[in-house]
């Protein structure tokens, strides 16, 4: 951003805001864009009128002075020459109290109106529902009216019409017999038909309902004399005197609380989900937080103080009272009332809609209405505390800001925003001739969706042929953090024996578990490919340069690289970088508000926002209803239907590896049956209702009803499997599927409490959570077998070598790889602590987590237990 950027938020942002507010709620009830617009120039018109009456008070004083002094200063300039002439000038506006920059007070009225034209012309002429939206015989105010037509030759009446209206204002305010003034509104008037005039109509309307209502203003100002203002300026000493300071305070704690700490608590949660990787130029999400301190700014340390300075002695003092308790209540509602609605997206939506029942907004709204009466009695009765109070306020709300910013840099420090690769630089070699082992892991899909996945899709089924299913297999963890790296690396990575390195960074052991395969198949010649590994360098971005060192191996960034495939996420990545820049602020301003108006605030996402691309919009309104695409769902999603583009098949008798992790089971989204595809808008309820038999199997049946995304989730796992059954029948067009082992698995599964044979009643312990998917084809196999064999996904890395490799030993750790660790009790880890920037240290540490037994069967509650203490 450049230096006019940030000049642009500061003055202009809080502006088109409160633009964008007041035209979504009169949109809204009124459904009318040209009635909203009516409402738009008379609200602002009726705010903004303290501040012209000011002006013009200020333009009447200086036009009286500068008269009173101009026949003296006329003879100056006829009496004396040169320096003489200047030295004699500067004394005598000294001695009259005028100063040559006080010229600038004759045009304040001009200088108030440029800010708010430049938010009307940034808010209107970007406002996408005004397309194809007519008024009259304006046909689009979109467009300019082209109401005149001279043949091919248009003429655009609504321009000439606000300058005509602009004139007779001007010459009803300036005062009778000024030429000079009424030439200077004129020039003004047409300086601006200048701008406007191929202006789309609606910019143009709207200036014009601003010209009517100024006139209806001069002529009543025109007829209405001016009342004594002695007594307000004795009231307007003593409020200087005592009450700035706390206004001032007031308005800096709001700043920072508004526009840094909140936005700040945002990012902290998840530096790297707040990064917009559909954007081609990602960036720090620092910026977010700067773009959010400079709106705030705007608001509370540039528009709020103007409209205090320009008002009268009364409310002056309103504000100095009023400012301080808005502020302690703020305070109060972020970090009593704190209320949250499921995860919060990196669109800063909730997963579920905002709703408070009436106890609780009655007893928020008693707390604030206590907090408002103490600090209103403190600010009586006790003047200077209030001020230290507020004091004290500001100090705390910045030190925390501080220490959430430091955290952010700390975590972000050293991260490559880019990516390493773009598409065309994909290149996963597989031999037509050698041998090929490819490793796909679907993070997050749970293993017992495959009987109805297939039961729904005999053709889905028919692409697997040669796949045994292992649904009795467990992971080691419940996410991703405890339970890849054993998948990757087997049996040494388990969160026991993680734990039991605690002289070594969780980070390392990670990379080493991510290393173990392709570091074992390059050593002994083979072509090795790796894509998006979890996790790398414990960067939520992977950091490929952990295979830096090592010949043989290419790694690539492959989930956001293709998505030129789908130009709606290159615009659904610029929206994105609008609503993150906007909407932090308005997060944080929402968030301090009592519960009653948070709703209002937040408008479903929207935060009063109007101009959204309704397709590229993630609401999800109930399980079987969705409005927009789930932008992440589908960058994963292009990756697999990207495999057929990538593959490079080799003649040659080489031998490949290709290891892939990807993200579209774990970043679900509701999918329009019965195709499974993304829509812009999903409605599956008559087809979900229709064909609710499809979740029974062999008499057990798999619960729809336990969670907002249990069908997403489903749908996902359909369409994953979809896209790798297209690419299967690729590998088998080109002769690569008989000598390629395919292992399909998962680092954990989804815990949506779906399987009656997975609950385990006496823990409250949901062991879908811990089912992951394991589907293995062998070199030259052909028939579809299901095997009850009790497995973990720590079993892929020995399943992978097998018959390649002999007794395969960890590069790492020197230990054999193999299966015979899950013989007896296995422990698994149970903990919520995801958060690789938070729990990085050398153990898993979480005070609430827990460690669980299994053995033989996972589908036995009995076999499972709660194992006491710690291990190691």
């Amino acid at each position: 951003m450049t230096l006019f950027d940030y000049l642009f938020i500061v003055l202009i942002e809080p502006l088109k805001l409160l633009f964008e507010v007041v035209f979504y709620y009169s949109y809204k009830f009124s459904g009318n864009v040209a009635l909203s617009i009516v409402v738009i120039s008379l609200v602002i018109n009726l705010l903004v009128l303290p501040l012209y009456k000011y002006a013009e008070k200020l333009e009447k004083e200086q036009r009286k002075k500068k008269q009173s002094i101009k026949p003296w200063a006329d003879r100056i300039k006829a009496s004396f020459k040169g320096d003489e002439r200047v030295m004699m000038l500067q004394a005598y506006y000294r001695e009259n109290d005028y100063k040559v920059t006080s010229v600038f007070k004759e045009s304040v009225s001009l200088f108030l109106q440029i800010p708010f034209f430049m938010a009307a012309y940034s808010f209107l002429s970007e406002l996408k529902i005004l397309q194809g939206v007519s008024l009259g015989p304006i046909a689009d105010l979109a467009s300019p009216d082209s109401l005149i037509s001279i043949g091919a030759f248009s003429i655009n009446a609504l321009p000439i019409l606000m300058t005509l209206i602009n004139i007779v204002s001007s010459f009803i305010y300036s005062e009778k017999g000024n030429i000079r003034d009424k030439i200077k509104l004129v020039l003004i008037a047409l300086i601006f038909l200048v701008l406007l005039y191929n202006s789309p109509a609606g910019l143009v309307f709207y200036w014009t309902l601003n010209n009517i209502f100024s006139l209806g203003k001069n002529i009543v100002m025109h007829f209405r004399k001016s009342k004594p203002e002695a007594e307000l300026n004795k009231v307007t000493f003593k409020f200087e005197k005592r009450s700035l300071a706390v206004i001032m305070l007031s308005c800096v704690s709001l700043a920072v609380l508004t526009g840094v700490m909140i936005p700040s608590d945002v990012v902290f949660q998840s530096p790297f989900e707040m990064t917009n990787t559909l954007s081609y130029d990602p960036h720090s999400p620092l910026l977010y937080l700067l773009v959010s301190a400079f709106i705030a700014i705007g608001v509370f340390l540039i528009w709020i103080p103007v409209f205090i300075c320009f008002s009268n002695a009364r409310a002056k003092l309103f504000a100095s009272y009023f400012l301080p308790c808005i502020t302690i209540a703020s305070v109060i509602n972020y970090f009593v009332f704190n209320k949250n609605f499921g995860l919060l997206s990196h669109k800063l939506i909730y997963n579920y809609d905002m709703r408070f029942d009436l106890k609780e907004i009655l007893i928020n709204l008693l707390v604030d209405l206590a907090v408002v009466l103490t600090v209103l009695f403190l600010s009586v009765k006790f003047k200077k505390i209030i001020k230290h109070l507020m004091a004290v306020v500001l100090l705390a709300i910045c030190m925390i800001s501080a220490v959430r910013v430091i955290a952010i840099v700390i975590t972000l420090s050293g991260f490559n925003y880019m990516y390493r690769n773009t598409s065309e630089d994909v290149n996963i070699e597989l031999s037509a001739t050698g041998q090929n082992v490819v490793v796909i892991m679907l993070d997050k899909m749970t293993g017992s969706y495959i009987p109805y996945i297939f039961n729904e899709r005999p053709d889905v089924a028919a692409k697997f042929s040669g796949f045994t299913y292992y649904p009795n297999t467990v992971s080691f963890g419940q996410f991703t953090n405890f339970a890849s790296p054993a998948m990757y690396g087997g049996y040494d990575y388990t969160p026991e024996m993680i734990d039991a390195r605690s002289d070594e960074l969780l980070k390392d052991k990670h990379n080493e578990a991510l290393l173990t395969l392709p570091v074992i198949f390059s050593e002994r010649g083979w072509i090795v490919n790796v894509g998006d590994p979890s996790y790398a360098n414990y960067q939520w971005i992977p950091d490929l340069s952990i295979y830096d060192e090592y010949d043989g191996i290419n790694a690539y960034h492959m989930s956001g690289v293709f998505n030129d495939k789908m130009p709606l996420l290159t615009d659904a990545g610029e929206e994105l970088e609008i609503r993150l820049n906007r909407n932090m602020f308005c997060y944080g301003f929402m968030k301090t508000l009592p519960y009653i108006l948070q709703p209002v605030a937040y408008s479903y996402g929207s935060y009063c926002f109007l101009n959204y691309n309704v397709n590229n919009s993630y609401i999800a309104n109930s399980s079987h209803i969705q409005y927009g695409l789930y932008e992440k769902h589908i960058q994963e999603q292009l990756v697999l239907d990207s495999l057929v583009d990538v593959i490079d098949i080799s003649q040659e008798p080489d031998n490949c590896f290709f290891i892939l992790s990807n993200g579209s089971t774990h970043d679900v989204s509701l999918l329009k049956e019965p195709d499974y595809t993304p829509a812009i808008y999903v409605d599956n309820t008559e087809y979900d209702a229709a064909h609710e038999d499809r979740f029974t199997v062999d008499g057990v049946t798999m619960h729809m009803d336990t969670d907002y995304c249990t069908y997403a989730a489903y749908q996902c796992s359909m369409e994953a499997l979809i896209s790798l059954g297209k690419w299967f029948d690729y590998l088998r067009e080109n002769g690569l599927y008989d000598n390629t082992r395919i292992i399909i698995v998962s680092d954990h599964g989804f815990g949506l409490k779906q399987f009656d044979d997975l609950y385990v009643d006496d823990l409250d312990f949901d062991a879908q959570s811990v089912n992951p998917i394991l589907l293995v084809k062998d070199f030259n196999s052909s028939s579809f077998k299901v095997s009850e064999e009790f497995m973990t996904n720590a079993d892929m890395p020995s399943i992978a070598l097998e018959g390649i490799v002999e007794d395969p030993v960890n590069p790492f750790t020197n230990n054999p790889i193999n299966q015979s660790n899950k013989s007896g009790e296995l422990l698994i880890y149970c903990s919520g602590e995801t958060s690789i920037y938070i729990n990085n240290g050398t153990r898993f540490v979480d005070p609430d987590g827990f460690w669980l037994t299994v053995h033989d069967n996972i589908f036995v509650e009995d076999n499972w237990a709660l194992y006491p203490g710690e291990p190691n």
